[in-house]
């Protein structure tokens, strides 16, 4: 078979797997898109001038001065987004913590030192390494691109700046695929035709304003194949050295930045350069570029995990969730964290995550997709067509990393998110919008005999741009609202400091992402606190800072003051709170569930527990004393019994059994607790006859001082 022939066949079986993923549900053809198309449609055929005026248009200036126009549409969209909507802070928990981890790399380190009491910040998405500081959870690369910016105390305009390095990387793709293709002035048409195409996408808004980690991927990726089909052959040569080490990096930051993503570009980028017949000189530049990059991965999770080659999320999951291996890639019944997705795990049938499962996963995402980026998911066929009916090798590329990195997702059970779509599939977007475009532009251009090459390439890029714009509407109307819902009340807590004048003091907040978003040990020290409140008053973080005054923090950036009076001596650790960032599970689960008469109407559950099962729960004591130290919980049908101990020393046994719930305060034991680190093991030892499991509700480590009034 003839390698056109080969070329079209992938296109052909592309199109027919992506139109059994993304397109077979009724819900893809949406009536607004069936209608926008039939009319737009009818207009470029019907009214010629349209049609001839669109090429005329996109090549009406020099390529750099629409480049850059285009480039700071797209920043200046996104930081329409950041400063309205989004009010100038991160929208989801995830940014917040890129952002923490940016704060501590802009100080040389992957995590950050917490002041005493660590348990007042544990929070989501974090947790302690070996060393005693608090990491992220997320691989280093995107909070390595951030750091600019926090140095110039701007992290939000990191998301312009990457909205404008799309379009950038973009342009780069399109003419790398033009030259390729060898047809480099007519898909200059269709790769400025493309940047246009991308700026009424709501996805795109949004993910280059919240500071998350897919757009970088997406410029990362279109350099490096760009920079790959610019290879030259290896009967010609190697490409300049600078060339090869660009793509090697970006193949790097993308693997730090994110892990599967990265796998999968670089898969795209070697079959590129197998069939360039890539020599080794070049290679070893690639690899060079790419060195650094998996070197600060290494690094990272050493630091935060103790092992070289563990992924932090997966340390971190197996700490805060349930079953350990919850959050790996790939199929089975331990796949889906049944705490932190547990809507999702619900799902799953009793084969838990299956083949099945992951085929609706692809779906799901692929349909997604296709609104995301054209607003219209049938659109997406056009990517596809492309390459079936104009047979053009370069084309294969872009279209294999939007296929892979589809089909490579199914192996992640959690699907598309309520503000970002199909936000895993982000990266792919630059690869969807030129090959829309291409298609547009090309496929016409075939239907010789009834339009002309002129009006044929207009037409279809004229009817694509009005299709794609009049559908980004809709997703503009309702996403945009939740976004707006969402940040409307939130607070910049850093912000809300310096609005009203305070330079010193505890600021507690309900918003993890916030709380998040705010630390920053290095430059406040013990001045300004930011903390999650646990809703007992954050006793012990308070006695540890006894000259800081105590702020709630109110919606839209306001205060209000608490806590005049200092609480009385003794020891409160809320040990719910120490979840997930601290606790240290074996052989079962634990996580913070709501529980009436508890102290911080919390307790911290374990579950899923047999005898042998432990947990360690770290803490730290802000005042040395003399206490008569108990633990505190609630009893209950399903409760077992556990052994307890402090700092290796026995505490009475807890009994965990009762007929219905029932708050229960400990047998209390005299103790001399110094000030710093200290860590509670409870280990299952047991049940009653009557109880029905080995779970523990525990809710509190309380000490009282002699002579006082406990909690």
């Amino acid at each position: 078979m003839s390698g056109g022939r080969i070329v079209r066949a992938f296109g052909v079986v592309a199109a027919l797997l992506w139109t059994a993923l993304a397109l077979a549900e009724r819900s893809a053809w949406s009536r607004l898109g069936l209608v926008a198309t039939a009319v737009c449609v009818v207009v470029v055929l019907a009214a010629r001038p349209v049609a001839e005026g669109v090429p005329r248009l996109l090549m009406a200036l020099p390529g750099p001065a629409f480049v850059a126009i285009c480039a700071a549409a797209a920043a200046g969209i996104s930081w329409r987004m950041v400063s309205g909507p989004l009010r100038d802070t991160p929208l989801t928990i995830d940014a917040g913590i890129y952002l923490l981890q940016a704060r501590a790399m802009s100080h040389l380190h992957f995590g950050l030192q917490a002041p005493l009491p660590v348990q007042a910040f544990s929070d989501h998405f974090l947790s302690e390494g070996p060393d005693g500081r608090l990491y992220g959870v997320f691989p280093p690369g995107w909070p390595l691109a951030m750091v600019p910016f926090v140095w110039i105390g701007r992290p939000m305009l990191a998301g312009p700046a990457m909205a404008a390095l799309m379009v950038l990387g973009q342009a780069a793709l399109g003419r790398a695929v033009g030259r390729a293709a060898g047809h480099e002035a007519s898909g200059e048409i269709a790769t400025r035709a493309s940047l246009v195409l991308g700026l009424p996408s709501f996805a795109r808004a949004v993910e280059t304003a919240d500071p998350m980690s897919h757009a970088l991927v997406a410029v990362l990726a279109s350099v490096a194949v760009a920079g790959a089909l610019d290879w030259e052959p290896g009967a010609r040569g190697s490409p300049p050295a600078w060339r090869a080490a660009l793509v090697g990096a970006c193949v790097g930051w993308a693997l730090a930045a994110r892990l599967l993503d990265g796998v999968v570009l670089g898969g795209v980028v070697a079959l590129v350069l197998a069939r360039r017949r890539a020599r080794l000189p070049g290679l070893g530049w690639l690899a060079a570029g790419a060195c650094p990059f998996l070197v600060l991965l290494a690094f990272e999770q050493r630091w935060a995990t103790g092992a070289w080659i563990t992924p932090t999320q997966v340390d971190y999951f197996a700490r805060s969730d349930w079953p350990p291996g919850c959050h790996r890639l790939g199929l089975g019944r331990d796949i889906g964290c049944t705490y932190e997705h547990r809507g999702t795990v619900a799902r799953f049938g009793p084969g838990g995550y299956g083949p099945r499962e992951a085929l609706r996963v692809v779906r799901d995402r692929a349909g997604v997709l296709g609104q995301d980026v054209l607003g219209f998911p049938p659109l997406t066929l056009l990517a596809f067509s492309a390459v079936a009916v104009g047979a053009s090798a370069a084309d294969v590329a872009p279209a294999a990393f939007v296929l892979g990195l589809t089909l490579a997702y199914g192996l992640f059970y959690y699907g598309n998110s309520e503000f970002f779509g199909a936000r895993h599939l982000f990266p792919a977007a630059p690869f969807v919008w030129l090959l829309a475009a291409r298609g547009a532009a090309g496929i016409p251009h075939r239907a010789r005999g009834w339009l002309d090459a002129g009006h044929a390439r207009g037409a279809g890029l004229a009817a694509l741009l009005g299709v794609a714009a009049t559908c980004a509407y809709p997703l503009w109307a309702t996403r945009g609202a939740d976004v707006s819902a969402r940040q409307s009340p939130r607070s910049d807590l850093r912000r809300a400091l310096a609005v009203h004048g305070i330079d010193r003091g505890i600021v507690k907040s309900h918003d993890g992402t916030a709380v998040a978003s705010a630390l920053d040990p290095w430059a406040d020290s013990d001045r300004r606190i930011f903390v999650l409140d646990d809703a007992s008053g954050v006793v012990e973080l308070r006695r540890a800072h006894p000259d800081l005054p105590v702020f709630l923090s109110l919606p839209a950036d306001d205060l209000g003051k608490l806590y005049p009076r200092m609480p009385p001596p003794g020891v409160l650790i809320e040990l719910e709170r120490a979840w997930p960032t601290l606790v240290r599970p074996s052989g079962l689960s634990t996580h913070p569930a709501k529980r009436e008469g508890a102290s911080g109407a919390a307790v911290l559950l374990l579950a899923h527990a047999s005898p042998g099962a432990g947990v360690t729960i770290p803490f730290d004591v802000a005042v040395a004393g003399d206490y008569g130290v108990r633990v505190d919980g609630l009893q209950g049908p399903e409760d077992g019994d556990y052994a307890l101990t402090l700092d290796g020393e026995p505490l009475p046994l807890w009994h965990g059994y009762a007929p219905r719930p029932t708050p229960t305060r400990g047998e209390a034991v005299a103790r001399t607790l110094s000030s710093g680190r200290h860590a509670l093991v409870a280990r299952c030892v047991g049940r009653d006859d009557a109880s029905r499991g080995y779970d523990a509700e525990l809710d509190a480590l309380v000490g009282d001082a002699p002579g006082g009034a406990g909690p």
